[in-house]
């Protein structure tokens, strides 16, 4: 019996170790939930940091491609690629408000974009 509860709390202890994070400063911009950080479209043009999660809001001004979108601010605009799995359902025009949130991709002959993880209607 004090093997199976030594072995239970051994089990616990490291799955509770598998989940802990770093909690210091960072030079990294994190939201409040540590994955998406509120932000602009001129911030993340004037210093683009790969993988780094963001939230934006404004509109989708054109559609480029299939799955791409020239994303507006109002301080700047920004290629956005939206997964049609993770459009929301809807109308969506160029007045419509949206928030997005995703990764910036940095590239080494283009502008960045943002990977958008989840599209939310504002407005």
């Amino acid at each position: 019996m004090k093997n199976i509860l030594l072995a239970t709390a051994i089990i616990f202890a490291s799955g509770a170790a598998a989940f802990a994070q770093y909690s210091g400063p960072s030079d990294l911009k994190q939201g409040q939930d540590g994955t998406y950080a509120a932000t602009t479209v001129k911030e993340i043009l004037d210093d683009p940091k790969d993988d780094v999660g963001v939230q934006l809001e404004g509109k989708l001004i054109r559609q480029i491609e299939k799955e791409a979108y020239t994303f507006s601010d109002g301080t700047g605009e920004i290629r956005v690629e939206i997964d049609q799995d993770d459009f929301p359902i809807g109308d969506i025009d160029e007045n419509t408000v949206l928030r997005i949130q995703g990764e910036v991709d940095t590239h080494l002959r283009k502008e960045a974009d943002i990977d958008v993880d989840h599209v939310t209607i504002t407005k």
